[in-house]
């Protein structure tokens, strides 16, 4: 691939993933606005727990296609393979919520878990299905489903701030998300005549029968991706029932605000994946530190950007600016910061098949995140919050400095 089909490529996934998650920041913005603090929270978890989902559903598909899907055609039965693990994992999780639902289902928050689980299916559906198009290089194809889902959302957030009593309805908000993301997926599988026509009932029956094989082809890439949203949003989930609501909304208003440094570091990262897996060595070692100086950078000058302009921005999204959300804030950006350092080291492993290791590193972190959340949320409250996402990020950092430099040296 050459360096400006690599920038072109950059420049597409970032305008599919910026019009996908900008127009969810600013779906979040304005709930934060229309909603009281603690309501938000308790959206936010529920969000959560889609997002927690969505590292789980998909067990590490849309990695797995991104790194080994060439041809579109030829490919197609990954993909489907790819939907049935996603079904299977699914149903398992629906039949443990329905399960868990009669003896929970007075627990706060736990009435609107379904919605959360629905919705990480549905996520997850689309994650696959675009990971497996930026595989075969088509990273337009995202872009222009993205735009679709652009305009409805800026439509439904058009009706809240016209129809404002209608939003303290939480099971319409999730609803109306379900709706669109669902549409997005539809519209983007079925208009494609060349996947849609070329897959047939025989194909979809023989990638049933697959599925132990395709569990196993990505067992560590899911493993991992199962341990990463442990140490990403178990602290946030406990936080909501350790937390009170209000202390939880601005908590989480706080990661809104970061919400697009994450998004620019994902983006990234996948189109590195795509450009760095079909170079030699010398090459690939060359361009990655290029690469790596490029988002470092990007990620110092984004950060200082947010913090001259930190006063505006609590303005906007309404959380009081008291010494101990200055100092929270502080660490988001640092948090923040390490994504920059990081996610791409992640892509290396993964093209040097070293995914075992970034396991056993996340789920030792996952762990320290856990008895870090039970030891500095009760002395430091929303500082010793966001103090844990720190201290997981900045052990992760160290654990894949250490395996990637290893590695290099070794190869």
């Amino acid at each position: 691939m050459s360096s400006k089909k690599f920038l072109k490529n950059i420049f597409l996934n970032n305008s599919s993933q910026g019009l996908q998650f900008g127009s969810r920041w600013i779906f979040n913005i304005t709930l934060i606005n229309v909603l009281d603090i603690g309501t938000y929270g308790v959206f936010s978890f529920v969000y959560s727990i889609s997002n927690t989902l969505l590292a789980v559903i998909p067990f590490g598909s849309p990695v797995f296609l991104i790194n080994e899907v060439d041809d579109l055609k030829a490919s197609k039965n990954k993909l489907l393979d790819s939907f049935w693990v996603a079904s299977i994992l699914f149903l398992g999780l629906l039949a443990i919520y329905l399960i868990l639902n009669l003896f929970l289902e007075n627990i706060k928050g736990w009435n609107y878990v379904g919605y959360g689980v629905l919705l990480g299916f549905v996520l997850s559906l689309n994650m696959i299905l675009f990971s497996f198009f930026k595989g075969v290089g088509d990273f337009a194809k995202e872009l222009r489903a993205y735009t679709v889902f652009f305009l409805c959302l800026i439509a439904f957030i058009a009706y809240l701030f016209f129809f404002e009593t209608s939003i303290k309805n939480i099971h319409f908000i999730f609803g109306v998300l379900i709706g669109i993301n669902a549409l997005v997926f539809f519209l983007t599988f079925f208009s494609n005549k060349m996947l849609f026509q070329s897959t047939s009932l025989k194909d979809i029956s023989q990638s049933r029968k697959r599925i132990k094989k395709a569990f196993s082809k990505r067992k560590y890439f899911g493993f991992q991706e199962i341990a990463t949203a442990v140490y990403t949003q178990s602290g946030m989930l406990l936080l909501f029932y350790l937390l009170d609501e209000n202390t939880y909304g601005y908590y989480r208003a706080l990661f809104v605000i970061i919400s697009p440094l994450f998004l620019f570091t994902v983006a990234l990262s996948q189109v590195v994946l795509n450009y760095l897996k079909k170079q030699d060595r010398k090459s690939m070692i060359s361009n990655f530190r290029k690469i790596q100086v490029f988002s470092f950078l990007i990620g110092v000058a984004a950060v200082l950007v947010l913090f001259f302009l930190k006063d505006f921005i609590f303005k906007v999204i309404k959380v009081p600016t008291t010494q101990d959300i200055i100092i929270a804030f502080k660490l988001v950006l640092a948090t923040a910061l390490l994504r920059f350092i990081f996610s791409n080291y992640e892509m290396l492993i993964i093209i040097y098949d070293k995914q075992k290791y970034r396991f056993y590193a996340v789920l030792v972190i996952a762990v320290i995140n856990i008895i870090l959340v039970f030891s500095l949320l009760p002395q430091y409250g929303i500082i010793g919050a966001v103090l844990t996402n720190f201290i997981s990020y900045l052990l992760l950092l160290t654990g894949l400095l250490f395996i990637t430099e290893r590695t290099l040296k070794h190869k």
